[in-house]
């Protein structure tokens, strides 16, 4: 069986390395944009009680208590019906960055809301106004709790990605599925995006690892 999802690779590994090239660079934008989304969110939902803080609750309560696959299906035929109209690609990559900005959010306001309270007691009777108090004492103070897992959200990302097989993008589940389709060797095609997905996540892993350490993170490893 592995000689045959090896020569099937060989044979259709120009639509393995498309499917996996539209993976990670889905996975990239996405990280990107969630980044600013999720940082913003997470800011405004531990600084306010009041409507915004409300708003921002509301939206990761809808990402957390839906599967992602709905929220593609909303936005894919949603969007059109307002006059929006996306590319699947680029529909893909807004569902990516809907979904993972409102989990950074949550380690954001984590990271702020473990911080102790004297802290910002202390800035303030210093006369540091709320923006600075955010900007110069609480964000660098929380960088070293929440950048482990943000930048774990990536290899999230990449396993997110074979959602987007739902609205034909074409990435390393799409690629196996075409690829099965022609040959009518399923299993030895899913095999083959299985090990992909291993390595690709393993290095990934390994590479975040490593930054922790290098950037004396460690104490703060993910689970």
């Amino acid at each position: 069986m592995l000689s045959d999802a090896y020569d099937l690779f060989w044979q259709y590994r120009d639509v393995y390395i498309a499917g996996l090239k539209n993976a990670l660079i889905a996975a990239a934008i996405g990280l990107c944009l969630s980044l600013v989304v999720g940082v913003i969110s997470g800011v405004i939902r531990f600084a306010s009680k009041g409507v915004a803080g409300r708003a921002v609750a509301v939206y990761v309560s809808i990402v957390r208590n839906t599967p992602m696959m709905v929220q593609i299906y909303f936005i894919y035929f949603g969007l059109p019906a307002l006059g929006v109209t996306l590319s699947a690609f680029m529909t893909g990559i807004l569902a990516l960055t809907f979904n993972s900005g409102a989990y950074i959010a949550e380690i954001v306001r984590g990271g702020l809301a473990a911080i102790p309270k004297g802290q910002s007691e202390a800035a303030m009777a210093l006369g540091l106004n709320r923006r600075v108090l955010l900007m110069r004492v609480l964000l660098p103070q929380a960088a070293p709790t929440v950048l482990p897992a943000i930048t774990g959200q990536f290899v999230q990302l990449i396993k997110d990605t074979s959602l987007l097989y739902t609205i034909a993008v074409l990435e390393i589940t799409k690629a196996a599925d075409d690829v099965g389709n022609e040959t009518y060797q399923f299993l030895e095609a899913y095999l083959v995006s299985c090990v992909v997905y291993i390595l690709v996540c393993a290095t990934l892993n390994l590479l975040v690892d490593q930054y922790e350490r290098r950037a004396g993170f460690s104490k703060f490893r993910r689970a």
